[in-house]
């Protein structure tokens, strides 16, 4: 194995592998870091799943035809090494688009095509309501109530891909999410989950300034539905010069709107010192 680079034998990016290996990496790494992050001592039968689901994530990355060979000439000790080596595990490589291309049902009259990555081609109009119903499959899924997290995350679905026309329409939310509960499978739902958690993240991390993480020493707060902190900054942002109405920031670009946020943030910031 050390004649071989990492690129020889594996995938180096999320977009070339298939919606389904994605979903095996996603979940092989949730797995596996669920049981080793825990102070608790780990059983061996914990121990061996989680051996188990970072093998999936190796065979998912593995290059067409690699696995048997990779399988062959490591020990369980380098594939350890070589989990943690692989572009998923590194920073500048989040999974921040949405690999199902579109949901789809000529029987249901559905079709939503997927977001360009990291969102980019996102309204805050559209941004403001998806945040919404991601913060309430939060809730949800704090309050353990798995039916209503099921329903948040359809509604996730239907607000972040778009229809034909490209463009977000906030009242169809209710029918296309309804569809989307009988038309989309469980693991395509959480890889738009998955994508939309660190889109969000990396806008968090975009602007430091106007949305501060939380100290490492804080107590988690429970979580807390958006939509309202985000339709009264919506009101705040159409009075600016910037962009003058509501319906102006409604329709702006998520990313103008945010690192507009994050300079008057820096601004504000400057004074008071």
């Amino acid at each position: 194995m050390s004649t071989f680079q990492i690129s020889d034998l594996f995938h180096t990016s999320w977009d070339s592998l298939t919606p389904k290996k994605c979903w095996r990496i996603i979940f092989g790494m949730r797995v596996y870091a669920a049981i080793h992050q825990t102070d608790k001592k780990r059983l061996d039968s914990e121990l061996a799943t989680a051996a188990d689901f970072m093998l999936e994530a190796l065979k998912a990355a593995a290059l067409p035809g690699k696995w048997k060979l990779i399988n062959k000439q490591t020990t369980n000790e380098q594939k350890i090494d070589i989990y943690h080596d692989l572009f998923f595990h590194k920073e500048e490589y989040p999974f921040r688009h949405f690999p199902i291309a579109n949901f789809s049902s000529l029987r249901n009259g559905l079709r939503l095509t997927a977001p360009e990555e990291a969102m980019s081609n996102c309204t805050y109009g559209q941004f403001k309501y998806a945040d919404n119903e991601f913060s309430k499959m939060v809730m949800a899924k704090e309050q353990g109530d798995e039916q209503a997290a099921e329903e948040q995350i359809n509604r996730l679905v239907a607000s972040v891909y778009l229809p034909k026309s490209g463009k977000f329409q906030k009242n169809a939310t209710d029918q296309l999410a309804d569809k989307i509960g009988r038309v989309a499978f469980p693991w395509q739902k959480e890889l738009v989950v998955e994508a939309y958690a660190n889109t969000r993240q990396g806008i968090i991390a975009r602007c430091p300034t106007f949305w501060p993480q939380p100290e490492e020493s804080a107590e988690p707060t429970a979580a807390q539905a958006t939509g309202p902190q985000w339709h009264e900054l919506h009101f705040n942002i159409a009075e600016s010069e910037v962009f003058k109405g509501f319906t102006t920031v409604d329709q702006a670009n998520m990313y103008d709107v945010f690192d507009y946020l994050e300079a008057l943030a820096k601004r504000k910031t400057t004074k008071t010192q």
